[in-house]
């Protein structure tokens, strides 16, 4: 089975929270604290792919920010 990538989930249950996750099951996410199915979260972190920050001029393939975390730069489409 082909793995499945999921961002911002939130447990209905105990209010843990996924910001980015690879599922290899085909289901929708569990719980990593009570097993408990998780529901999308509308106020989860973003998520950013090959970020490219000006400012110190670093590279990152995948974080869960919208700022650089070496800086605290913007990111900008790479040059």
């Amino acid at each position: 089975m082909k793995p499945t990538t999921y961002f911002g989930f939130k447990c209905p249950a105990c209010g843990s929270t996924i910001d980015i996750g690879v599922s290899f099951s085909g289901e929708s996410p569990r719980c990593p604290s009570c097993n408990t199915a998780m529901v999308p979260n509308p106020q989860a972190r973003s998520a950013t792919v090959n970020a490219y920050c000006p400012k110190c001029n670093s590279v990152l393939g995948l974080i869960n920010s919208d700022r650089c975390p070496t800086c605290g730069g913007p990111f900008s489409a790479a040059p």
